[in-house]
């Protein structure tokens, strides 16, 4: 009874904190950062949080530009301070469930770049009808580098949070 009960209060948090961040002002696209294959739970959410919290990451989020560098190089700044030691020849990165990232290299092309950009549409608040969706941008980032995985949600940055908060 413990054991389902702790599963129906993590879901209810979970669902709380992805409606918090959902509901920030001038927010179209609520993150979604699944890191795994961390070596310890502090590093797999620093690098989680890395993600969410880049001004670029966010910013290419809200304009539906898939920028895979803008990822890579988030995870890589946090882990260049965080864990310099860690070799990135074993780290995955997916987006909407497509690999982007994998043994050091990019794995793009025009066909994926356009899945990309219509999972960021996809997951738009303005895309579906209030009240409202329950829909991610979707990042995966394995680590390959232990058993520790964080699952952090953010949003993204757009022109509309800019001009609220200038005045």
């Amino acid at each position: 009874a413990l054991a389902e009960f702790e599963a129906a209060l993590k879901r209810v948090c979970d669902q709380l904190a992805a409606d918090v961040a959902r509901n920030g002002e001038g927010t179209t696209h609520v993150l979604r950062v699944a890191v795994r294959g961390a070596p310890s739970a502090e590093l797999a959410r620093g690098v989680g949080k890395a993600v969410v919290n880049s001004p670029l990451v966010k910013t290419a989020v809200a304009g539906n530009d898939p920028n895979v560098g803008r990822i890579v190089g988030a995870v890589g700044s946090f882990l260049g301070r965080a864990a310099p030691q860690l070799d990135l020849g074993q780290c995955t990165m997916a987006i909407g469930g497509d690999t982007v990232f994998e043994g050091g290299s990019f794995r793009l092309s025009p066909t994926r770049e356009a899945s990309l950009s219509a999972h960021l549409r996809q997951a738009q608040q303005e895309s579906a009808p209030f009240p409202p969706h329950e829909r991610f941008v979707e990042v995966e980032i394995d680590l390959g580098a232990g058993g520790e995985a964080s699952t952090v949600i953010g949003s993204d940055l757009t022109r509309e949070y800019v001009d609220i908060n200038a005045d």
